[in-house]
């Protein structure tokens, strides 16, 4: 089980956008989302993906991810809450590709044991058996479940199974999406987003595509403008607009 970072900072989006989170970013997904066209270059070669490439290219990053020590991490957070009030994102890469996870399972218990507030950044593609897995119905889920404007095929990105479970059984969940004005324009991704809710109903926020502030501001008034149509909740960028496309913050 390995850990890509791990940085206190300002939860960037969704709904508790603002709020001071420890982020423990862990490595490996099971997609890759070509269409969002994040680049970055790694042994002469150009990886392209989502914004968080260093967790989805395992094979290219792998001497760079810290083994968890589960019994350092618990210290660390609790040195950290002594006189912080934090939430938890346990993020990737998608995180829940763990969560049957021994080492995974025993961090989660010690987070529980202190009264911790934990929150999931996931895709939804992945089933959890939340009357198996039951300290998974104390944590909420935000769903960035990936649109076709990802680039990946529907039967990877979308599991019907498992987003009814995590709606159904989570302590909270809700969808979040990043849109471009292009996407939004073909009716694609009002077309996308209501068949997800014909799948679960929760609460919706959608955000601006972009690596930095140039290109959020492109978007932002388009998706905004989406929102309110649609009756759907806007989210900004918040760790964009202020560090751009810097990881660790």
């Amino acid at each position: 089980m390995y850990i890509v970072e791990k940085f206190l900072s300002l939860q960037g989006e969704g709904k508790f956008s603002g709020k001071l989170a420890f982020f423990i970013r862990f490595a490996g997904c099971n997609i890759n989302c070509v269409g969002f066209n994040v680049s970055k270059e790694k042994n002469a070669e150009v990886l392209i993906g989502c914004d968080t490439l260093r967790a989805v290219y395992t094979e290219h990053f792998k001497n760079e991810y810290e083994n968890v020590n589960v019994n350092t991490l618990v210290k660390m957070i609790k040195d950290i809450t002594k006189d912080k009030e934090i939430i938890i994102v346990i993020t990737g890469g998608e995180p829940t590709l763990w969560h049957k996870n021994k080492k995974f399972i025993e961090l989660m218990l010690e987070l529980e044991q202190m009264k911790l507030e934990v929150h999931f950044e996931s895709n939804a593609s992945i089933y959890i058996d939340f009357d198996q897995y039951e300290l998974y119905k104390n944590c909420i889920f935000a769903m960035s479940v990936k649109l076709s404007n990802s680039g990946v095929k529907q039967e990877q990105r979308i599991n019907p199974k498992a987003i009814k479970a995590i709606v159904a059984n989570s302590k909270d969940s809700f969808y979040k999406f990043v849109l471009d004005k292009n996407f939004i324009k073909s009716g694609e991704a009002q077309k996308e987003i209501k068949a997800l809710l014909d799948i679960a109903k929760t609460q919706v926020y959608c955000m601006p595509m972009g690596q930095n502030n140039k290109e959020l501001k492109i978007n932002a008034k388009e998706v905004a403008k989406f929102c309110i149509e649609n009756g759907y909740n806007y989210s900004d960028r918040l760790h964009i607009r202020l560090w751009g496309s810097k990881e660790g913050v």
